[in-house]
């Protein structure tokens, strides 16, 4: 049976609650007094429900002891608290690398409810419990050393989609590491190739795998566009253009059909070298795109300074398009400031149609997200490319 517990203060409100999820088969305990999570036993908790206004110890320590004892079930939080400070518990709870479900905001009826329900009745959320994985990075970095060598990391594709007419403009080329059978997130492997100088060997390894396998399919594609990231590290290796034309050359691909995604999980530092980099690119023909805009160091500094082609609006503000008015505002900022600077502007993490209707309003036509496909490894690509072509 799935169990949820429900950390909150207020008694009346958890018997309603408890009451509306046990009838639905869901098992479901509760702790008034916040700090005995403290000894609380987690084994076999699905899901964790917060509140965050609580006395003695309030629902953002709790999420910081949740980070502390390695709790890798669901987490959501509930309050009557400003919209704000909802956005900003479920920003922490993603920073803290916690597994974020939902927000819950106070007051609610039995349908708020709902989704929450179907989730854990109908499977939804529910699965087989992940294999552990590698909690020390100096043996999870071993390992890395290991898959770069031995070029075991794999390559997905997610497409990117003109949001009117669903043409397919591209795909993204995404990293991605099995290790013994639990799936190491690209935010736990990245930052640590960049801490440990072992970037640029991994990128290279994604570069030739990505443009390898895109060769397979491009026939398929009116636009075989390829979007491949690179950390803004890599903006200090003078010869990193002449690479890419070297590996382009080798899969008979042209630099016009390439998109290099700069993230910044590091400040990208101001220097000479960097936009000599960037320039360079953009004279070889390369586009370049800031990814995950208005989640990294220096966005705007970025935009300022690069000869930059196209902006990704990070997912964040993407997933709230809907429900906060704050990323409606910023969103829209955002799309009019990318036009008027003659940028491309790409939504990224769509699972919703309600936010493809909103982003169509604000001019902001070319998407990417669940709502059109899941990241896909090599042979489904092609088998959806096929079944797209034969379905018209």
């Amino acid at each position: 049976m799935v169990t949820l517990l429900l950390i909150d203060d207020d008694k009346d409100f958890t018997e309603f609650f408890v009451a509306a999820i046990e009838e639905s088969g869901i098992k479901c305990q509760v702790l008034n007094q916040s700090k005995k999570i403290l000894q609380y036993n987690l084994t076999g908790i699905d899901h964790i429900i917060i509140d965050l206004l609580m006395p003695d110890f309030d629902g953002l320590q709790i999420l910081r002891f949740l980070k502390e004892s390695r709790y890798s079930r669901y987490i959501s939080v509930t309050s009557g608290q400003d919209q704000s400070i909802l956005n900003a518990a479920r920003e922490i709870c993603q920073l803290h690398q916690l597994n974020f479900h939902s927000v819950l905001k106070k007051p609610f009826d039995l349908s708020c409810l709902d989704a929450l329900i179907i989730d854990h009745v109908d499977g939804g959320i529910i699965i087989e419990k992940p294999k552990p994985l590698i909690k020390n990075d100096t043996e999870l970095l071993e390992q890395l050393k290991l898959a770069i060598s031995t070029q075991s990391l794999e390559v997905y594709f997610q497409p990117k989609v003109d949001m009117v007419s669903y043409e397919i403009q591209g795909f993204e080329a995404l990293a991605r590491w099995n290790l013994d059978g639990a799936f190491i997130p690209p935010t736990q492997f990245i930052p640590l190739a960049e801490r440990s100088g072992l970037i640029g060997k991994l990128t290279e390894v994604i570069v030739e795998k990505s443009l390898r396998y895109f060769t397979q399919f491009k026939h398929l594609l009116a636009h075989p566009n390829l979007s491949i990231n690179f950390s803004a590290l890599e903006l200090g290796q003078s010869n990193l253009p002449d690479l890419l034309i070297s590996k382009i050359e080798q899969h008979n691909m042209a630099s016009e059909q390439i998109t290099l995604e700069i993230t910044e999980t590091v400040m990208l530092q101001k220097n000479t070298l960097s936009l000599e980099v960037l320039a360079r690119l953009r004279l070889m023909g390369f586009k370049l795109s800031i990814d995950d805009f208005g989640a990294g160091y220096s966005s705007v500094n970025m935009l300022q300074n690069g000869p930059f082609t196209e902006l990704k609006i990070d997912r964040a503000f993407i997933s709230e398009l809907d429900k906060s008015d704050q990323s409606r505002i910023i969103v829209n900022s955002v799309v009019q400031m990318a036009k008027k600077l003659n940028l491309n502007v790409v939504a990224e993490g769509i699972e919703e149609q309600t936010i493809v209707d909103e982003l169509i309003k604000m001019n902001c036509l070319t998407g990417q997200g669940y709502l059109f496909s899941r990241p896909m490894p090599l042979q489904d690509v092609i088998i959806w490319l096929e079944n797209r072509f034969t379905s018209k």
